[in-house]
């Protein structure tokens, strides 16, 4: 038989997140890049990136169920290639091969890039940390102003700022620029900062989480501007920035100067708030309705279904007919948890009441009688490597697990060392 890619349970969620929190992203950046960043509301788009970001990760986490009343006809639900079969509490196995497999190659590259993110923000945090603990610090109007031996221009983590110490200690700064810092520290724009960059450890391969830090620490820039544009001219202001643009150091995780974002910067400081503000931002909870729904509600149909038989019927050939009576009750509580099992013949048995399949982890299918008794099995264990069964389906008495249904699938149980305690399981092509 084709050896095929298996993804399990656990994969196919994680894809499926991947999926949707992209989808999510696109949506949520893409109407603040096309309808507003370019307008003058700072405060309104701090909190919509912020919490559009967390949005966007949170809804595809939220899984509501919307049942639809549908009648239809009765259906043979096919033929599924599955393999695999749990009874009397334990396991039927093949011989699994470990392999490197491609998933287990993604899982290590993904780690590997992950934990040199984790390492870099964990070093520029003890760095800042490292400076604060071994430079000079004067008490400014509840800020604290760190005196450093670098030469760079003053940028901001909490409510520390960080100047150069001969340039402080002779007058050489713009008042402009501690303003415009002390609007940093005082309005909490660190925390914004760390926020999405412990999310880009986790999901630096989604460019958007790249996109969203950007737009982040620009609507910042805009913010510290406005406060000082409250007391000082405007012209003097762009002057002052335009002077000192290229004396930058850039110190990761602070906010800064930085020469990329200073054109966007004097331009929005030129704008007025435009007359259709109102209207943009009453289309934010209009969007967030219709990604939530897009995303989270799954519209299921609840079927109406009429069967002439609604029992659930399980066919494996009796290779020993004394271990089935020919006519009356058998217990098979160890593997269906008290079902019974009426002979139609030797070769036939027919079990009634509802038998539920799920699939297990690594790509299998196992079969159980009862629902309650699913939270108790590690599935994980299950390889999927062996076993046929037929199973004739009807879905009106019986509520599958999760999004699975049951099917008709093809399996033969032959019967292992004449006893009724296990069976062997023997894959049919």
């Amino acid at each position: 038989m084709k050896k095929r890619l298996k993804i399990t349970k656990n994969e196919s969620d994680m894809i499926e997140y991947v999926i949707k929190s992209t989808i999510c992203l696109s949506v949520s950046y893409g109407f603040y890049h096309f309808v507003l960043q370019n307008v003058k509301i700072p405060i309104f788009n701090r909190f919509y990136l912020l919490f559009s970001l967390l949005f966007a990760l949170i809804v595809p986490l939220i899984k509501i169920q919307m049942n639809l009343n549908i009648g239809v006809n009765p259906t043979n639900y096919g033929f599924s290639s599955v393999t695999g079969i749990l009874l009397h509490g334990e396991e039927v196995t093949g011989n699994p091969i470990q392999l490197l497999t491609f998933q287990s190659l993604l899982i290590l590259i993904y780690g590997l890039i992950s934990s040199i993110l984790l390492v870099r923000f964990a070093l520029n945090i003890y760095k800042i940390i490292r400076l604060i603990q071994t430079s000079k610090i004067v008490h400014l109007q509840k800020t604290q102003i760190v005196l450093v031996e670098i030469k760079s221009l003053p940028y901001s983590f909490f409510s520390y700022i960080f100047v150069n110490r001969s340039d402080y200690e002779e007058d050489r700064l713009e008042k402009e620029l501690f303003i415009h810092e002390q609007a940093h520290c005082r309005q909490f724009h660190s925390i914004d900062i760390l926020t999405v960059e412990l999310i880009k450890v986790i999901l630096w391969f989604n460019p958007f989480i790249w996109l969203y830090r950007k737009a982040i620490q620009l609507n910042h820039e805009y913010l510290a501007d406005n406060k000082v544009l409250s007391n000082h001219d405007l012209t003097d202001y762009q002057n002052t920035l335009i002077n000192l643009v290229f004396r930058n150091n850039s110190t990761y995780l602070a906010s800064n100067f930085n020469y990329s974002l200073t054109k966007k910067r004097l331009i929005m400081m030129t704008k007025n708030k435009s007359k259709s503000v109102t209207y943009k931002i009453a289309m934010v909870p209009v969007l967030a309705v219709l990604v939530f729904y897009f995303i989270s509600c799954n519209n299921e149909s609840k079927e109406s279904k009429s069967y002439e038989n609604n029992d659930v019927a399980w066919y494996h050939p009796i290779l020993q007919k004394h271990h089935i009576e020919p006519e009356g009750f058998n217990n098979f509580e160890n593997v269906f948890e008290m079902g019974t099992e009426n002979s139609i013949d030797d070769r036939i048995a027919t079990l009634k009441d509802a038998v539920f399949v799920i699939k297990t982890a690594k790509g299998g299918y196992i079969l159980i009688k009862s629902p309650l008794a699913v939270h108790n099995l590690n599935t994980n264990r299950i390889d999927g490597e062996t076993g046929t069964i037929e199973i004739y389906a009807s879905l009106k008495d019986t509520k599958p697990i999760k999004a699975y249904t049951l099917k008709k699938f093809n399996y033969q149980i032959r019967n292992k060392e004449n006893t009724n305690d296990s069976w062997d399981a023997k894959e049919i092509d």
